[in-house]
């Protein structure tokens, strides 16, 4: 059987159980070791037995049982780097660059010159304190998770970027010290009694769900985060779409002086948070 045979079996599969063509795909190429563009030429050339074997078994985890295409081959893509995943960890999102993008953009802007002392809370895999880290080397980054699973997943990822990050298990701003220029957080967002996709339920429930409304982390985080925030600093969210106007009155209420920018995803919909204290953001 060819992979081009093999692909067309896969798709047949997958609409019967309407998971995504794409999926299917990635999963083949990344069994099959080869880089992108080796991968579509090789789709007249025959598939090994065991290769077709284990690709069928694990698209059938895929359709079946529902796991995430990242969970089964262990990685994800970021910011054009390659992290690992697991089932520790949320898988991370498209969205998330974007934060990552805007973040560095102020600092571009606001913290031209000299070190910065950044803190990335519930760091999860480690995509958004390793990535900016990697991007930006006068970082010197804290980043921290309640999850020690997760943060073994983020070290794991430190060595694969060759970034120096000091990782730290911590609930919110517990074990945390000194002071930032910027605080940036993706924290669980999803309300409680929202229903999840099969797919997104095999990620864990701690990186998931945020309280009755999904805003549960944003409220502690802006109250908690006062003493740990240099004069002149920002704090970066990302959040639900529907918690705009939730999570700006929160920072009404904490952070009055505060300028405050909202931003959405390149799908239009409301997704970024920024705070800037200080004289920060108020060119913007």
């Amino acid at each position: 059987m060819t992979y081009e045979a093999l692909l067309r079996l896969a798709y047949k599969k997958v609409r019967e159980h309407q998971g995504e063509e794409e999926a299917a795909k990635l999963l083949l190429m990344e069994l099959s070791t080869l880089d992108p563009h080796a991968f579509y030429m090789a789709m007249k050339d025959s598939v090994s037995d065991e290769l077709k074997e284990n690709y069928l078994h694990q698209l059938d985890q895929y359709l079946i049982n529902h796991m995430p295409i990242q969970h089964l081959i262990g990685h994800s893509y970021f910011y054009g780097y390659l992290l690992k995943v697991n089932e520790h960890v949320l898988i991370p999102r498209p969205e998330t660059e974007q934060l990552v993008d805007h973040v560095l953009y102020f600092i571009d802007t606001y913290f031209p010159k000299g070190p910065i002392h950044a803190l990335d809370l519930g760091t999860g895999s480690g995509c958004i304190g390793l990535t900016l880290a990697k991007e930006e080397p006068r970082i010197h980054m804290i980043a921290s998770d309640i999850s020690a699973e997760a943060l073994e997943v983020a070290h794991e990822n430190a060595t694969l970027l060759d970034v120096d990050v000091n990782l730290i298990q911590s609930d919110l701003f517990q074990k945390i010290t000194g002071s930032f220029d910027i605080i940036v957080s993706n924290p669980p967002y999803i309300p409680d009694s929202e229903v999840v996709e099969d797919i997104v339920s095999k990620e864990p429930a701690v990186a998931l769900y945020g309280g009755s409304l999904g805003v549960d982390f944003y409220q502690k985080i802006l109250a908690q985060a006062k003493p740990f925030l240099r004069e002149k600093a920002l704090l970066a969210f990302e959040h639900g779409y529907q918690q705009k106007a939730i999570i700006k009155g929160f920072i009404d209420e904490l952070y009055p002086e505060a300028i405050v920018i909202q931003m959405k995803d390149l799908q239009g919909k409301d997704r970024f948070t920024f705070v800037g204290l200080g004289g920060i953001l108020s060119e913007e």
